[in-house]
């Protein structure tokens, strides 16, 4: 059985973000549209199983790498996948504290 996929709002915006600054650089929607693409590929394995993300400190929070720069914080459970960071890994690495806590 196929999981659905949420966003949270933050990591929405964070995708948000990074489609329209990349397109912006490149000037056109090819990086755009390759970069969301292995997002959608990561979370369509992750759907299938979603224990192939590396495990984090929080129960049933882990979290995979599509591509070297940035890495995607998700929650599982029986229904739904909930994305909630898309991490920007040039970043120096701190606390995420704004994390939704519950689903």
């Amino acid at each position: 059985m196929v999981k659905q996929i949420s966003w949270s709002p933050l990591a929405k915006e964070a995708l948000k973000s990074l489609l329209l600054s990349s397109q912006e650089k490149h000037g056109n929607k090819q990086y755009s549209q390759t970069m969301y693409m292995l997002f959608q590929n990561a979370l369509h394995r992750v759907t299938l199983n979603p224990f192939i993300g590396q495990a984090t400190e929080t129960e049933n929070i882990r979290y995979i790498t599509p591509h070297p720069d940035y890495t995607l914080f998700y929650r599982h459970s029986l229904q739904k996948i909930e994305v909630l960071v898309l991490w920007n890994n040039r970043y120096k690495l701190g606390k995420m504290e704004n994390v939704p806590k519950e689903a």
